[in-house]
C-alpha cells in the first residue's frame, strides 16, 4: 500500500510573483540589489530566486546581485538581519546596494528596523521590498511596504470549487500572486 495519492493542488505562483516585483524594480531604475532570500530548502525559495533572476538578468548590463540565503527560521534576528548588519558594519555610512529584496515580509521588517536605527531613509537611501503581504504585519511598515501577496483566499476558493464542481483534474494549479505597491521603493 502506498501513501501517495493523485490530487489537485492550488499553490501560489512564486515565480510569477517575484518576476513581477523584480520587473518593477528594473523599471524604477534600481541597479545594485541585495537579495536576502528565505532558506534555500523552503518550498518557495527556488521559484522566487528563479523569478528574480529571470527578470533581473533580462535587462541590459545588469549588476550581479549580492545574495544571501537565510539559514533556519528566517524571522529571527540572527537569520533575518545579521547579514545586513555585517554589511553595514563594514561600511557604516555608505550602502553598497540601492534595493534590498527580502524573501518575506518578516525579513523586510527586520531590515527596516536595522536601517532606520542607523539613520538610513527608506526609500531615499535604500529601497526595501518584501514578499507575502503578511496579515497583521504589513500595515506596521512606515513607509508602506511594496510586497507580493500570497493568494491564500484564491487558493482556498479554487480548491473548494474543485470539489463543489466535481473537477476531475489532478496536479498543480498555479494561482497568481498580486503585486502590492507601497512607498518603500
Amino acid at each position: 500500500m502506498t501513501n501517495d495519492i493523485d490530487v489537485a493542488s492550488y499553490i501560489p505562483n512564486d515565480f510569477q510573483g517575484q518576476f513581477d516585483l523584480t520587473e518593477l524594480l528594473v523599471k524604477k531604475g534600481y541597479k545594485k540589489p541585495l537579495c536576502m532570500y528565505i532558506p534555500e530548502k523552503a518550498i518557495a525559495a527556488k521559484e522566487r530566486k528563479n523569478g528574480f533572476e529571470k527578470a533581473w538578468f533580462n535587462q541590459l548590463s545588469p549588476q550581479i546581485p549580492e545574495q544571501h540565503f537565510m539559514i533556519g527560521t528566517p524571522h529571527t534576528y540572527e537569520n533575518g538581519a545579521k547579514p545586513l548588519e555585517k554589511l553595514l558594519e563594514n561600511n557604516p555610512n555608505k550602502l553598497d546596494f540601492d534595493i534590498i529584496v527580502c524573501g518575506n515580509d518578516r525579513i523586510a521588517f527586520l531590515a527596516y528596523q536595522l536601517l532606520l536605527s542607523r539613520g538610513f531613509r527608506i526609500p531615499e537611501d535604500v529601497a526595501v521590498v518584501g514578499y507575502d503581504n503578511m496579515v497583521g504585519v504589513t500595515h506596521l511598515f512606515q513607509p508602506s511596504l511594496t510586497t507580493v501577496q500570497l493568494p491564500h483566499y484564491e487558493m482556498g476558493k479554487q480548491a473548494a470549487l474543485h470539489f463543489i464542481e466535481g473537477i476531475n483534474s489532478i496536479g498543480e494549479n498555479l494561482i497568481t500572486c498580486p503585486l502590492i505597491i507601497g512607498q518603500s521603493c
